[in-house]
């Protein structure tokens, strides 16, 4: 628990003044409901004759009580909003940004509807914990306090037999949270298995409906569903139980306080003022201990969704510093290198040396499997290799591959990378001050001129994963944003797999032309582009 407390300490630095501005309205605001139930007993009183007063200043007092506390709990709730929006903010642009930096090992470490699962559900129990139930907890202890005091001066006996059902509250609230933490820890499981299942079969819709295994889908969900409501109704049981123990017992406490005033009634020892407001105390008492024992999910949903969140956290990030730019023409050596998969018995890569000199155009050949993409991830610096070196030089020096050299390389990646949005706006992702004539050029340089004839042109939209265009026109317009990078080495993964053959060889005379300023390594299977290449190199 104390982890948990100092996570949430330093997790919420840049929201505290608001967390801190929502619990002093909420005192305010308890104060004046303690004022109000004073001043509720004082106008009884002086009605019935009991105690003597001026009605105005009574009514006036009451007034400002009623408007101060509407005051407060607006400027409360408006300080609860600011606090949870900007702490999930926060948090999850951090989470973000963790999760893009990660060091990659050759698979990602969590699914990504575990992650988005995780951004979404899992930030916003902890940003609601942090600025609504804290405060909340804070303003509640002082109602109680409060109330408790005011109860303790009207007749202390009383007091005291209504707080004696207090450990009631608290010895359920204990045995609700060990088993709710294991349920809420299964469930946000659960939630991020069904989250995959719906991102998965949604990307995939129509190899599923092609598969004919649409209904085998839904019933997966299906499943994933019933699962989920199973766990859901057990932890919904467990705090059903709990709560109704706590009411019967406040529902006594309210019983008794009412009989205690009435023989008081009757026997003279208790006015009608102070039942007035025995009665309400009694709420004001009762009611913080039932927030406070509603407080203990918010807190368990908290602290499983902080485990999780923190698995995040505590991804290891990749090297970072200053950019590493090399100057001129650039080449890209290989030295004896060797690699293999965490996971893999047997190494992908043994022993491989090459130099890729200064603005040649060269293609990687071999079967699949044979670790040619594994090649492109090391002169990324996305993976280090295990044995020799991968170095990027210039005319001057020589670096290693590493994210820090990243800049000095362009990364056309295999089949359609294209992101929701225009064609614009995804080849001004490589190029962001990239002009129209700059656009133009990369796209005819990838064989992509049909861009400039569609109606739109550049603006067209380009739906999720490129829909909207066909595999080959959605893989050279990434040719395109790859050829807009100012990286002197241009590295591209199967760039013709969705091309006919008269496109493919317009294309590779382009990227051949291109190797006169920059050094182009193509990885292909294809016979026909292999021969296309002056420099191959065979895996």
């Amino acid at each position: 628990m104390s982890e948990f407390v100092k996570w949430l300490w330093r997790e919420s630095c840049g929201v505290k003044r608001y967390v801190t501005a929502n619990a002093v309205c909420g005192i305010v605001s308890v104060g004046c409901s303690l004022w109000f139930v004073w001043v509720t007993k004082h106008i009884v009183d002086m009605a019935t004759h009991r105690s003597e007063g001026s009605w105005t200043v009574a009514v006036a007092m009451l007034a400002c009580a009623l408007a101060l506390q509407l005051c407060a709990s607006v400027a409360g709730r408006r300080s609860g909003v600011m606090a949870t929006t900007r702490f999930s903010n926060n948090l999850r642009g951090r989470l973000f940004e963790r999760l893009m930096k990660a060091e990659w090992t050759g698979k990602e470490r969590f699914h990504s509807g575990d992650a988005v699962n995780r951004l979404a559900g899992d930030v916003g129990a902890v940003s609601g914990l942090v600025g609504n139930t804290v405060p909340g907890a804070v303003v509640t202890v002082t109602q109680l306090v409060g109330a408790f005091g005011f109860m303790l001066w009207l007749d202390a006996r009383l007091a005291w037999v209504l707080v004696a059902v207090m450990p009631v509250a608290l010895v359920c609230s204990k045995l609700y949270m060990k088993r709710s933490r294991e349920l809420t820890r299964a469930i946000r499981g659960k939630e991020s298995g069904m989250q995959r299942i719906m991102q998965e079969d949604l990307q995939h819709r129509v190899l599923i409906s092609s598969m004919g295994y649409t209904d085998g889908a839904a019933g997966e969900f299906r499943a994933a569903q019933r699962g989920f409501y199973r766990l859901v109704m057990k932890r919904n049981d467990i705090a059903l139980f709990s709560s109704s123990a706590v009411t019967v017992g406040f529902m006594t406490g309210y019983a008794v306080a009412f009989l205690w005033c009435a023989m008081g009634l009757y026997s003279g020892g208790v006015t009608f003022g102070a039942m007035t407001a025995f009665l309400q105390l009694v709420s004001r008492v009762q009611r913080p201990v039932v927030e406070l024992a509603g407080c203990v999910p918010a807190v368990v949903q908290g602290a499983v969704a902080v485990e999780r969140l923190d698995e995040i956290l505590r991804l290891p990030e990749e090297e970072h510093g200053a950019d590493v730019k090399l100057r001129g023409p650039v080449g890209l050596r290989l030295s004896y290198v060797g690699f293999a998969y965490p996971e893999s018995e047997r190494g992908v890569l043994c022993g491989v040396s090459h130099d890729f000199k200064p603005c040649t155009m060269t293609v990687i050949a071999g079967s699949t499997g044979a670790g040619k993409t594994t090649l492109l991830m090391l002169m990324l610096g996305l993976l280090k290799p295990q044995t020799g070196e991968v170095q990027l030089y210039d005319g001057e020096r020589s670096v290693d591959a590493s994210p820090l050299s990243r800049g000095n390389i362009c990364y056309v990646p295999q089949g359609n990378s294209l992101l929701s949005g225009t064609v614009r706006s995804n080849l001004l992702m490589a190029k962001p001050d990239a002009s129209e004539a700059e656009m133009e050029e990369a796209l005819r340089k990838a064989a992509a001129e049909f861009v400039l004839e569609l109606p739109q042109g550049l603006d067209t939209e380009c739906g999720e994963r490129g829909s909207g265009l066909s595999e080959g026109q959605a893989q050279r317009i990434a040719i395109a944003r790859g050829l807009l990078q100012s990286g002197r080495v241009l590295l591209l993964d199967e760039p013709s797999s969705a091309l006919d053959a008269a496109t493919e060889r317009r294309l590779m005379e382009n990227l051949e032309a291109e190797s006169a300023h920059r050094t182009v390594i193509v990885v292909s299977h294809s016979p026909k582009l292999i021969g296309m290449v002056p420099i191959v190199v065979r895996l």
